[in-house]
Order: C-alpha cells, then structure tokens, then sequence
C-alpha cells in the first residue's frame, strides 16, 4: 500500500494541532487558541448539520432564537472508554462530530497560514502533527486518523507519516527539552512531564540523552493519565452553585446557570491562589427574586461569593489530589526524577503548582511551569513534526501478539487445535509473542518473525493482531479470554505472490511499535505491503 519512503521534504510546512478538549491550539498562529465547541442545526434531527464552530459557535450558542441550534461541548472525551458518558446531545457519533469541527477547523487555519505565503504553496504541502492523550487506546488514536481522513485534513491514500499522531505529554517534553538549558537539565537527568488540560491529565517519565546528533529524549515509563482535566473542577463549581441556590429556593435555568460557570472559567478559575475568597457579578434574571436568604449563600447586592475554603475543599481539591496521586505513581514507577514540569491550560494554575510544591517538593528540586504552558503541547507538536526522531524508545503499553499455525506440541497443546498439513501435525491459533508490556521499544527497533500461511482463494490475507494488558502467564492460544483482537493486517492480493491457492507461504513481518502508531511491513516474496496498523474504532464510537 505505501512502499514509497516518506519524503519530509515534499512537505515544508509543518502543522502542530492540539485538539483539547476546550480549547484547540494550533502552530503556526498569532491568535492560536479556539474553544472546542460545534454548533449544529438540528432541524432534521438525523441528519444535524454543523452551523458554527469555535468562538461563533460559543457566542451563537448563547441565542434564544437559535430553538433549532444544539451546542456540541466536550466531544473529545468521548474517545475515552474508561469515562462515563451521558448521550450526546446530537444524532452523530464520536468520529463524526470531531471530523466536522476538524474539517472546520483546517480549512479556516489554512486559509491564515497561506495568507503568508507565496501562490505556489497549497495545503498540499502540509505536513501535520496532531496530538492524543497519553491513557488513549490504540483503538482511539486509530479513530483520530480516521476522523482526520473524514475532516480532509489528509486523504486515504496519503502517506502514513505526513499525519504524526504524537501523544500531549510527548510534545510538552519536546518543548521542554528545548528549555532544558535554562532548567539546568543534563545527560541522564530524568524529569516528568504533567499535562494538566481541559479534560484530560497526562503524566510521563523521560531520561535526557547528550548524543553526537544533539540531546534526545528515552521514555522511562509509560505514559499514564485520566480524565480530571479542569473542566472537572468546572462541573465540581456548577454542582456547588445548583445545590446552594436550591437551598434557598431557586432552581436556576440552564443558560443562567451556564453563565454564573462561564463567570468562574474566565475570572476565578485561572487566578485562584488558595488564599481570597472570590465574587462575581450575577447575571441579570427573574429566577433571582424567589430567593429566600441570599446572605447564607454568600448573595449580597448582586454579587455572589465563594469562600476559598469552599473553592478549594469543593471545588479545586477533589481534581487537584486525584492528579497528586497520578504523579506518585509515575515517581514510583520512575523511581528517580530531578524535575516536574506543569504544562496545559490547568498547568498554569498557581493553586496547582502550589500543592504539587507541597506535596513532591522535598523530593524533588524543580517543579517549576515553563514559558507559556499552555501552548507547551502545540508547539511540542511542531518540533515533533520537524524532528521526529528527537524520542529515540517508547515503552509499549501492553503485550502484543498475532495468531499462527506451527507444529502440534502433544501434551501442551489442546487437542481440538490440531489438524494436519501434508501429513505433519500442525496447532491452529498458536499465539506468537511480538513485544511484551513494558517492554522499552527503539523508535526505528523492528520486530521482525517470519509465519507459514497457506493461501486462500480470497483476494487478501488477513491477520490479526491481540492485545493483553494484565499480568499473568502469557497467553498461549488465541482463545485465550484474557487477550482481545485489536487490530487486523489486510494484505491485498495485489501484494501477494501468484503463488496457487493452497500453496504455503512465507511472510516476514517487521513490527515497528516505538513510534507513535503501530507502523507494519509484511514481505512475500519479495513483494512489499507497508501500513499503519488500523485498529478497528468505527464499531465502538
């Protein structure tokens, strides 16, 4: 499928997006944060239609004779398979709605990128670098490329590597590891990198290397994170409010209640510092007049106040320890780490730093934010683009193996496995080990087996690879219930011997799981069939 060598330089600019889960920043850009929010028309409710997006998508959600418009928030998390999900708010699945706002989204920073640009450029010419949360799957990375194939930010036939899915904390590293001079940073240093965004938490573990080529980054553990972004202490004041206003005899309507939150997000949320107690302007409503005691819930002349205890045992701390723990266990897994770096949009809290300095800060000596941390992971994104060999070894995330047919081991093997192959005994659905969990992976370390098949009268091959994330003995079989088929490698015929059908076949396979997609050749024969490793997501979002 793609044989051809990826040639970075038929593509000369580079493109770093970071799709939040709030905000969407892109590289590169002056004005470069955009909410991530999509405004549909739901006239015919089975087919919605994307109306607005962005900022005009948050300012015409806000219009009461919009009675057709639905505001699509938060469509991100709903490629996390651990978090639980209310029903969207339109008819269309996760890919869909994220392809609509990225398609959006890529035809208007094309547009502003071109402008600074001579004619002979095109979007063409583009190369991208889109980043995934760490705790993603390999089944939800594998539906971001999709949903970037539906939003024409690349074609089916593209190249593999002109899209680079780069996980956050990655890209923050990068970023960092270009300041690492100013945090003193040297060869064999090992710092983490905690990406506190809108909805999600990354954390990482890298070990800087001093090479002859400049400084590279090693993973040393594997990326870990969960969704207890800021947007969760959003939806811990929103609680807060409804239930203090209910107390006093007022049930206040969404789009009020909407803007008291709207009130907190731009005002409190990114200067609260654990010390003041904070007030807001209340927004204009008839619902206000049936309160009862607004003193007891801090409602004086029009403005409402929340204590600091308030905000930090109600509001902030319930997120901000669930995070303290995550960085624990990274510190654990790591077992050394000279430094902490605070990046994303939550990053930069001063609360934030403050506990994590309480808390890691006789352990550690540098927990510091850097330069701008919320565009850390976008600009981490555009240096992974130009440079992607910057991380030299990733460490896997789970076992991988494939199924294959090899000789019957009587005694071990089940009997129902076997069957017969030109008078030898042969086990069906042996299970081949390819890399195992933990396992450190070179970015350019191939795993390289060769397989038996016998071939089919189908026009392809197929094989499929399984995943194991617990522990244990290993698996054996392919009905082992421990292990899942995550992925499935479609070799065409076009790329298949003419051998005749029944005819055995030796095909090399070379697994390449350091990057960060799953990037596979399989050889028959001297014919080449090169891809990345799809795993099936249409099925589940």
């Amino acid at each position: 499928m793609f044989i051809d060598k990826f040639k970075s330089e038929d593509y000369p600019i580079v493109v770093g997006i970071d799709f939040g889960t709030t905000f969407s920043p892109k590289q590169p850009g002056k004005y470069s944060k955009t909410p991530t929010i999509s405004l549909y028309n739901t006239s015919s409710p089975s087919t919605p239609r994307l109306e607005k997006w962005g900022w005009l998508a948050k300012v015409g959600g806000d219009n009461p004779k919009s009675k057709n418009n639905v505001t699509y928030r938060k469509f991100k998390l709903r490629l996390d398979e651990n978090y639980f999900q209310d029903p969207p708010p339109v008819q269309i699945d996760a890919i869909q709605a994220i392809a609509d706002y990225l398609e959006a989204f890529h035809q208007y920073i094309s547009g502003k990128i071109l402008k600074g640009f001579g004619a002979g450029f095109s979007p063409d010419k583009f190369r991208f670098c889109l980043t995934v949360p760490a705790m993603w799957s390999d089944r939800a990375k594998g539906a971001m490329r999709q949903a970037s194939i539906k939003a024409n930010i690349i074609q089916e036939h593209d190249h593999p590597d002109r899209l680079l899915l780069v996980t956050e904390p990655e890209a923050a590293a990068l970023y960092c590891q270009l300041k690492s001079d100013q945090f003193n940073l040297r060869h064999q240093d090992r710092f983490m990198i905690c990406d506190a965004g809108g909805g999600t938490v990354d954390l990482i573990v890298y070990e800087i290397e001093e090479t002859s080529a400049g400084k590279r980054l090693s993973e040393v553990t594997k990326g870990h994170g969960a969704s207890c972004g800021s947007t969760f202490v959003d939806l811990n004041f929103e609680i807060l409010v409804k239930e203090k206003f209910k107390s006093q005899g007022v049930t206040l309507p969404e789009k009020v209640l909407g803007k008291i939150v709207e009130k907190f997000i731009d005002d409190i949320k990114p200067i609260f510092d654990g010390d003041s107690d904070h007030s807001m302007d209340l927004p204009s409503s008839n619902c206000f007049l049936s309160l009862q005691n607004g003193e007891a819930i801090g409602v004086e002349d029009g403005m409402f106040t929340i204590s600091k205890v308030e905000l930090k045992t109600q509001i902030f701390d319930p997120v901000i320890d669930y995070i303290l723990t995550l960085i624990q266990q990274q510190l654990t897994s790591a077992k050394t780490c000279s430094a902490i770096f605070l990046v994303g949009g939550f990053g930069s809290s001063d609360y934030l730093l403050r506990r994590v300095r309480k808390a890691f800060g006789h352990v550690i000596y540098q927990i510091n934010v850097p330069p701008r941390p919320d565009m850390a992971v976008v600009r981490g994104a555009v240096h992974a683009g130009l440079n992607p060999r910057v991380v030299t070894a990733r460490v896997s995330r789970q076992w991988y193996g494939m199924t294959l047919f090899s000789e019957f081991r009587y005694g071990i093997d089940p009997i129902e496995k076997l069957f017969y192959h030109k008078n030898i005994a042969y086990c069906d659905d042996r299970i081949k080990r390819i890399v195992d969990k933990w396992e450190k992976v070179g970015v350019d370390e191939a795993k390289i087996f060769s397989i038996m098949f016998v071939k089919k009268t189908t026009n392809h091959e197929s094989f499929k690879i399984y995943g194991f994330k617990g522990d244990g003995p290993e698996p054996e079989h392919g009905n082992d219930p421990r292990i899942v088929a995550v992925a499935e490698i479609v070799v065409p015929d076009t790329h298949l011997p003419s051998d005749p059908d029944g005819s055995e076949v030796e095909a090399t396979f070379a697994m390449y799981f350091g990057l960060g997609e799953t990037k596979i050749e399989v050889v028959t024969k001297g014919e080449v069939f090169t891809t990345v490793l799809t795993f099936d997501a249409e099925d589940i979002y």
